[in-house]
């Protein structure tokens, strides 16, 4: 097994895109398995050790780090990540058969999110298969929110909503390529997420949408660190964090 590398952010993150209090599954890739995952905005100094981290567990796994861009990344700069978002619509309008129509909204989708993004320093997605530890910060104290389905459907729409402003902590693991088409890389694992404080909503940033935006290809991990069976494959290879 990889390495694990964990990290709890310094300062509160966005929460672009949510799903982290129900388990939710890419559209349009076959037999995906449902998962938990969140997409924040984070600030410089994060952004910065979550780097050097990645860099870390690709090192220990592979031995180097050459190109950012020859890996499979959990973590970009809002920038690229905005970059990411209009080429991955690119690619969705030249499938056979889309309309004119079809293309016009899957573009103006993908100008939204890179106008989402680019504000952050980075743009970090973490998924997981099993159970994520919720809690939020009232008073100075940290109040844990049960692990049953009425009380995690309820904070996902007071607190875990997109929009709000909360502290992930995630474990990061360097994986090797499993074929010739995919990418070594480094991947996370979300594990907590504290609630922190209110944010102003951000509208279309449910789980399907987060699925849509990330799929297999960028942050939205079919690699389980627990599990150790990477599949990632990245559509470019030439943008830095």
């Amino acid at each position: 097994m990889a390495e694990t590398h964990r990290y709890t952010l310094i300062e509160p993150a966005r929460l672009l895109y949510a799903s982290v209090t129900e388990k939710s599954a890419p559209r349009g890739v076959a037999n995906a398995e449902p998962k938990f995952s969140g997409t924040f905005g984070i600030e410089e100094e994060d952004f910065k050790k979550i780097v050097d981290i990645m860099v870390a567990a690709i090192k220990s796994e592979t031995g180097s780090f050459t190109n950012p861009g020859n890996y499979f990344l959990a973590c970009q700069g809002g920038k690229t990540a905005g970059k990411r978002a209009i080429q991955a619509a690119e690619l969705k309008c030249q499938k056979p058969g889309t309309s004119e129509d079809e293309k016009f909204k899957i573009r103006e989708k993908a100008a939204a999110r890179a106008a989402l993004y680019e504000p952050y320093a980075g743009i970090l997605t973490a998924s997981s298969q099993f159970d994520v530890e919720l809690a939020r910060l009232e008073g100075g104290k940290i109040i844990d929110i049960a692990a049953e389905a009425h009380a995690r459907a309820q904070a996902g729409k007071d607190y875990f909503y997109p929009g709000a402003y909360v502290v992930p902590a995630v474990a990061f693991k360097g994986f090797l390529r499993k074929s010739l088409d995919a990418k070594d890389g480094c991947t996370a694992y979300l594990q907590n997420v504290l609630y922190v404080r209110k944010g102003e909503r951000i509208a279309g940033g449910s789980a399907p949408s987060n699925n849509e935006v990330f799929g297999n290809y960028a942050g939205y991990s079919d690699f389980d660190p627990t599990a150790n069976a990477p599949s990632n494959v990245d559509l470019d290879d030439e943008i830095p964090f």
